[in-house]
């Protein structure tokens, strides 16, 4: 092996190393977003929260993570009269944060 090749390795393993970093390190957190936006005021998980809405706890095993993706990117799709807003600012990313809270 080259100098230059186990250098250009070296930096390869570094970049990779460090793209596994910023996918990971900076994942939001779904218990954050589900208090700031405002879920828990009318839904409850785990015994805490508001009882406007369905409580979530038992969620993951009632619907799909697509489904519970497009719920809250747009609630109206599974039922025109609901009360609850559509979350369509969401980024993929807060939505599936939100899942995994919900599945945890």
């Amino acid at each position: 092996m080259t100098a230059t090749y186990k250098l250009f390795a070296v930096a390869t393993a570094a970049i990779f190393c460090l793209g596994l970093i910023v996918m990971f390190a900076d994942q939001p957190d779904g218990a954050e977003i589900f208090k700031r936006e405002g879920c828990i005021n009318c839904h409850s998980f785990k015994g805490v929260g508001g009882s406007a809405g369905p409580e979530l706890t038992a969620v993951k095993e009632r619907r799909t993570d697509a489904w519970i993706r497009q719920q809250i990117r747009d609630s109206r799709s599974h039922n025109p009269a609901t009360i609850m807003p559509s979350f369509s600012h969401l980024s993929h990313r807060d939505i599936s944060a939100l899942i995994a809270y919900l599945k945890s």
